[in-house]
């Protein structure tokens, strides 16, 4: 009977489409790019089968005797090729990256040898003939020098000379791939109270180490990297947490490094992998944070909070490249770094934030007030006011947040007088909030009035809803009164408005 193929169909279209791409493009083109992405999308479905294994011939891929893509050029092109290079059959383990695919394209063309490591979580199985020539590279490892050529009529007569046989390679049933080993190993130490069995689980990371490095699974060596930095924090012992941070230096070269960030930023990354990655550029903040700025100008709006999580995560560790970042000529530079040292919720750093929000650039402004905001304290409450007659709209919308998380609650007086003063929306918005999350006396009256319909100038539906929000932070039984009524509001955004702060 016939078997489903159609999640192996899937994966397969799109690595035969990157393929044919990387044979006519650089790795860093755009069309490369988003043919990698096409694979990290029909990975999930092909790991859900398990291991997998393909014969290869020489017009293209079988599976339980059934051809798969039998019209797919690409795919026919690609099995040609490994069958031209002795390969017979390949097995796909759950967890393979679309790095190790180009591993596999590499085989196929010659570049890369099929036992190289790069292959990850791919086994490539060579024909009986091809195994003969690969254990005698191994054996040799360099050409043997030319003998000289003994004169046929001097040559005695001799029997041939027996052919030795390869070794047969040894593999032990017991061994586990150095990434499965390396989690296990992680999970270990982090339970591991002796201090013995704690080195002795560290000295084992540290073998394992070349081999995980030579998976290039990114996710897998970010994952050992979260769990070694979450055991610092159980460990008290200074040489041994000296000898975990060793292990993590190993595994977070520069390379590395940069392809963690790189990654953390891309849009199909599936969840608890991005976690791992959170964590882990965190942990390594201290080298990743400068690498974080740039990223994060260079990403998509949609895709910046895994940069903003990481670095909560890294803390004080970055503190002192974001610094250095801060002194930078190009303010969007600047910018993204003290949002970010505002992030890191270091009260050091609050001076310098208090002095950017007087920088040339709205945006500097801006993001030195949300740092502050991330912050909060007292202590920013009254720097922050000034920003609250500053000509962007962004700035003092920012400003109104900061406020509001400094908690000071006499600074209601100061955003009640510029209610009065504000023209733009946005900004009235964010005062109305922060109103109601200081919970001041007269928070109440003001933001009732703000919430009811009409008024000169007549207030808008927009301004309205950001009032019952408002009112919703209120813990007073009048204030859930006034929601009650606004829920059955004849505007749509205010009733909505209404209904969500009642949940």
């Amino acid at each position: 009977m016939a078997i489903d193929t159609g999640a192996v169909d899937r994966a397969l279209g799109a690595i035969g489409t990157t393929f044919r791409l990387t044979r006519l493009y650089p790795p860093s083109h755009p069309a490369v790019l988003e043919a990698m992405r096409q694979i990290t999308a029909g990975l999930p479905a092909l790991a859900a089968l398990g291991t997998v294994e393909w014969k290869i011939g020489a017009t293209g891929l079988l599976w339980h005797g059934q051809h798969l893509l039998p019209r797919n050029t690409q795919v026919a092109e690609l099995a040609g090729l490994l069958f031209a290079r002795g390969v017979r059959a390949i097995q796909v383990n759950p967890g393979v990256t679309p790095e190790h695919w180009l591993g596999l394209f590499g085989v196929a063309v010659g570049n890369v040898s099929p036992d190289d490591a790069v292959l990850g979580r791919i086994t490539v199985m060579l024909g009986r003939r091809a195994s003969q020539r690969l254990s005698a590279s191994r054996a040799l490892g360099e050409v043997a020098p030319p003998q000289p050529v003994t004169p046929p009529q001097a040559a005695a007569p001799s029997s041939p000379a027996p052919i030795p046989e390869s070794p047969a390679p040894s593999f032990r049933l017991e061994a586990l791939p150095a990434d499965l080993e390396a989690r296990r190993a992680v999970v270990a130490l982090q339970a591991a109270s002796a201090a013995d069995e704690q080195r002795a689980t560290i000295e084992h990371l540290r073998r394992l180490t070349p081999a995980l490095v030579a998976l290039r699974d990114i996710g897998a060596i970010a994952e050992v990297v979260a769990g070694l930095d979450r055991s610092l924090g159980k460990i008290q012992d200074p040489e041994i947490q000296e000898a975990i941070g060793e292990v993590a230096g190993t595994l977070a070269d520069e390379a590395i490094v940069e392809r963690m960030v790189t990654r953390l930023g891309e849009a199909r990354v599936p969840p608890a992998e991005r976690a791992h990655l959170v964590h882990a550029v965190g942990a390594l903040g201290a080298v990743s944070a400068g690498l974080v700025v740039d990223a994060y100008l260079q990403a998509a709006p949609e895709l910046r909070e895994a940069y903003r999580a990481a670095m909560r995560a890294a803390g004080e560790r970055a503190v002192e490249v974001l610094q250095s970042q801060v002194g930078s000529k190009v303010p969007e530079v600047v910018a993204a770094a003290a949002e970010f040292l505002g992030l890191s919720g270091s009260p050091q750093v609050a001076p310098l934030l208090i002095d950017l929000t007087r920088h040339g650039d709205e945006r500097v402004r801006e993001a030195a007030l949300l740092g502050l905001a991330e912050l909060g304290g007292r202590e920013i409450s009254r720097p922050a006011m000034p920003a609250l007659k500053d000509e962007s709209v962004l700035v003092r919308t920012a400003a109104a947040r900061a406020i509001a998380a400094a908690g000071e609650v006499g600074a209601t007086t100061v955003l009640v007088r510029r209610l009065e003063q504000e023209k733009d929306e946005g900004v009235l918005a964010a005062l109305l909030k922060a109103i109601g999350q200081l919970g001041a006396a007269e928070a109440l009256e003001v933001l009732a009035r703000h919430a009811e319909p009409g008024g000169r100038p007549r207030r808008t539906p927009f301004v309205r809803a950001a009032a019952i929000e408002g009112l919703a932070r209120l813990d007073r039984v009048e204030a859930k009164a006034l929601l009650e009524l606004y829920s059955r509001d004849k505007e749509p955004t205010v009733k909505r408005a209404a209904e969500a702060s009642l949940r």
